[in-house]
């Protein structure tokens, strides 16, 4: 009430100032009431019942070629937000297309091959991320495409396992960050498949294996397969308060592989956020939200999981929070880094062996984004259809059986 009457007392003196005076009230009302300038804008407007005045449309700068071309390298390198896509086009992600046959310049990528020499990849090159943001924004929203909570805190041994969180600032790779995600459609009854994620907190690395259920047994059997493709050693893992890692034969396991066992307080979710975000931009992301079961859905998702870790871990760029600042009205914000992949974080990290940089750069060079979007697609294409016609096991089997070769 007190911003109202501050803001109804400043709006006719604001109607009437000229626009350097408007200037000097918009900052005292900004300093008195803590809001945005656009929001202390927007509310002297609703005072004085002032329409908004539309902004005439910018011309574009550049060609209709040169975003075309924009948007199908943008599909091919796996949709990233703008600013992360920038450090994709820095990273050489046009260079790879180009060298591979891939990148078209017509809809749908279609049409004549372009080479390097062309002039639209020069005004590709000199688009910001916000230019990227509203040539693509269409796009983006044409291609987009319910979830239940699974967590049952278990009380048993919850005095073994120290608190731990994941968002702690870290010195070096090693610090996983696991969870579970649940493929149940709109109930939990009944038994299906379950996908463990798993990420390192300090590079972003991430990897992903879909297991039978949630049985000791294949958690444990998920373990041996996610653990040994990290190509670092495991110093610790962070999980929350499920059934599924608290339990005396995750505690056995965590000894034998000698990895530190936490686990997150009961009601801080964010306690495990980087897991949080990975299973929205890996899991559900690619692989929906449908009900699977059977054993042959559970390879489709495997050989799934195998080409959107390539993706995320060696091509898509990510950015690290380093810091944070305190604005005039004492919101926090926080500082980032420069955006940059997994593997690039990896291979700066002096904790990483020399044998493993030497493997993982084998791996990178030889890397197609666009045949990697194919796979993704295709396979994802597999597993819409045989929700659809579950008597497609044979062309089911044959197309896991290409993607894995591949």
């Amino acid at each position: 009430m007190a911003r109202q009457e501050l803001t109804r007392s400043k709006a006719l003196e604001y109607r009437r100032a000229s626009k350097k005076k408007k200037g000097v009230i918009l900052d005292r009302l900004v300093e008195d009431t803590g809001w945005s300038r656009d929001n202390a804008r927007r509310q002297l407007r609703h005072f004085l019942n002032a329409p908004v005045k539309k902004r005439r449309p910018k011309s574009l700068k550049y060609s209709v070629r040169s975003r075309q071309i924009l948007a199908n390298a943008w599909i091919l390198s796996g949709c990233a937000c703008s600013s992360y896509f920038v450090a994709q086009i820095s990273d050489g992600v046009l260079g790879r297309l180009i060298s591979h046959k891939e990148l078209k310049d017509g809809p749908k990528n279609s049409g004549a091959l372009v080479m390097t020499d062309d002039g639209a990849l020069a005004e590709v090159l000199q688009m910001s991320p916000a230019t990227i943001d509203r040539y693509l924004r269409r796009l983006r929203k044409e291609l987009q495409p319910l979830a239940r909570s699974t967590t049952k805190t278990t009380w048993t041994l919850r005095n073994e396992i120290p608190f731990g969180k994941s968002y702690e600032r870290r010195i070096g790779p090693g610090y996983l960050s696991t969870d579970t995600v649940a493929h149940c459609g709109s109930t939990l009854k009944g038994e299906h498949l379950w996908t463990l994620n798993s990420t390192d907190t300090y590079t972003g690395w991430t990897e992903t294996v879909t297991v039978k259920n949630r049985a000791k047994k294949w958690i444990v059997q998920g373990h041996d397969e996610i653990l040994e493709s990290f190509p670092f050693k495991v110093i610790a893992v962070n999980y929350d308060g499920g059934s599924e890692f608290i339990n005396r034969e995750m505690i056995n396991y965590a000894k034998m592989h000698d990895y530190q066992m936490t686990r997150s307080r009961p009601y801080h979710s964010n306690d495990n956020a980087h897991i949080e975000q990975k299973n929205g931009a890996i899991v559900r992301k690619y692989a929906f939200r449908f009900r699977y079961e059977g054993k042959t859905t559970q390879d489709i998702l495997n050989a799934l999981w195998y080409w959107v870790n390539l993706r995320k871990n060696y091509l898509v760029p990510t950015r690290k929070c380093i810091g944070h600042t305190k604005t005039n009205s004492g919101r926090t914000h926080g500082v980032y880094d420069k955006p940059k992949t997994p593997y690039r974080r990896v291979m700066e990290s002096m904790a990483v062996s020399a044998h493993s940089k030497v493997a993982i750069t084998r791996i990178y060079k030889g890397l197609n984004d666009a045949k990697i979007t194919r796979q993704i697609n295709q396979l994802q294409q597999v597993l819409i259809e045989h929700i659809r016609d579950p008597d497609m096991i044979g062309y089911i089997n044959e197309v896991v059986k290409a993607a894995k070769a591949a």
